[in-house]
């Protein structure tokens, strides 16, 4: 089956800023739309999102954020080599990469070829009778992943309540994906009920639906995650765990980690031994970017310390680059990597990045972004891809949800399994 249209759009994302979407459409008539997220706290070594800037006539309202560069390559540049050929997505992303041969996308934008990567991916999958998961996975099991799920939010996502970026929880013990995802909403409500009890303001949700609560200590906000699971009537550790996103980048300056709460600096080694001691002290799995994006000292020197059971994951670290990755793997910095499609700008190359990892050991994250669209498809990626893990924010707001219920569907319409136990890094 042929492409007989290709157009790109301005649409918005969940946070009111501009994003792209591309739409294909197929000699038979149905047209496949994608649209890309955007991140906030975004990595220096990600693949260029393409803005307008300020300067622009079309941006006047949007502060420079608006994409009609990345919409106007899509309908100008690419459309003319795609339209007419046959929807084959390995074809497609071959011809992207020959149209913008640099290392970040910087040409087309990051966002206009993703968003024609995307539509073509979903195309493809209608082309051939398939869901998107079972486009990438055509038999056996589709391995439904396990949620990672934002309950307190802060970095980047909340203007800065807390130090660290997220405080999460992993439903490690259930038994199914409706299973996990109940709990987690049990959570994420009990925190809620517990901070409006205890006087703290509840009511301000953070870019991934996150409770945005204020607290002095990344160790009180831990606490206070475990009292809200306990409320529940599950068991912390052997039912639900705790995850941590650092996002450290966020806050290294002039070589120091700059902690607001409690209000003090760290070298590289001290830090180290800082979340050293929160994961001695808390039942986490998983943390995410304890250190610097380029701090690979630090990295390494905390692999070699902490608990083998411990997941080390890279996300400003690793971008969802073979390159970083391949450092990674060979200096032992990381042994899990946050998987973005947008970060890398194609989804056949995202995927290899995603192979690269598991062929290494390295467990693997698919994950949304701050700015999240409507689209489910991440929940498909996830799922066809095998990654075993998901994190798309919290359990509200429907451009989290949309994925939360995709899988929630698949896994009653699909031959599946679900991603358990977890075990932390294998």
């Amino acid at each position: 089956m042929k492409i007989t249209d290709l157009i790109g759009y301005q649409v918005l994302d969940s946070r009111g800023k501009p994003t792209v979407a591309a739409a294909v459409t197929l000699e038979d008539g149905t047209t496949h739309t994608a649209r890309v997220p955007s991140g906030a706290s975004t990595g220096k070594h990600e693949a260029l999102e393409l803005r307008d800037g300020s300067s622009t006539h079309a941006d006047k309202y949007f502060g420079g954020h608006s994409v009609n560069k990345a919409v106007e390559n899509i309908n100008t540049v690419i459309s003319q080599h795609l339209i007419g050929e046959p929807i084959d997505l390995s074809l497609i992303d071959q011809k992207l990469e020959q149209l913008d041969p640099s290392a970040n996308h910087g040409q087309l934008g990051a966002n206009a070829t993703l968003a024609v990567s995307l539509a073509s991916a979903i195309a493809a999958a209608h082309a051939k009778g398939l869901s998107l998961a079972r486009y990438f996975q055509p038999d056996g099991k589709l391995l439904l992943p396990m949620p990672m799920v934002n309950i307190l939010s802060g970095g980047a996502h909340a203007n800065r309540t807390l130090d660290f970026q997220d405080v999460l929880v992993v439903p490690c013990g259930a038994n199914s994906f409706a299973e996990a995802i109940s709990w987690v909403v049990a959570v994420r409500e009990s925190a809620a009920k517990l901070g409006s009890q205890q006087g703290k303001v509840t009511n301000l949700v953070a870019d991934e639906g996150g409770l945005g609560i204020a607290f002095p200590s990344i160790q009180e906000a831990c606490n206070f995650v475990l009292s809200a699971i306990e409320e529940v009537g599950l068991s912390v550790g052997s039912q639900v765990s705790l995850a941590l996103d650092v996002a450290s980048t966020q806050f290294f300056k002039g070589e120091r980690y700059q902690l607001n709460n409690p209000g003090r600096e760290f070298t590289s080694d001290e830090f180290v031994h800082f979340i050293l001691g929160l994961v001695t002290e808390f039942p986490i799995v998983s943390i995410e970017d304890p250190f610097a994006e380029d701090d690979w000292n630090a990295w390494q020197s905390f692999t070699g310390l902490a608990p083998s059971s411990l997941q080390i994951l890279g996300d400003d670290l690793l971008t969802t680059n073979s390159a970083r990755l391949d450092r990674s793997i060979a200096t032992k910095a990381a042994n899990a990597i946050l998987i973005k499609a947008n970060q890398n700008g194609l989804v056949t190359s995202t995927l290899e990045v995603l192979l690269r990892a598991h062929g290494a050991g390295f467990n693997t994250v698919v994950s949304a972004r701050s700015g999240e669209t409507e689209d489910s498809w991440l929940a498909d990626l996830a799922t066809g891809w095998r990654a075993g893990q998901i994190k798309v924010g919290s359990t509200h707001g429907a451009e989290r949800n949309a994925k939360w219920n995709r899988l929630l569907e698949l896994e009653k319409r699909e031959d599946t399994e679900f991603a358990r136990p977890f075990n932390g890094a294998g």
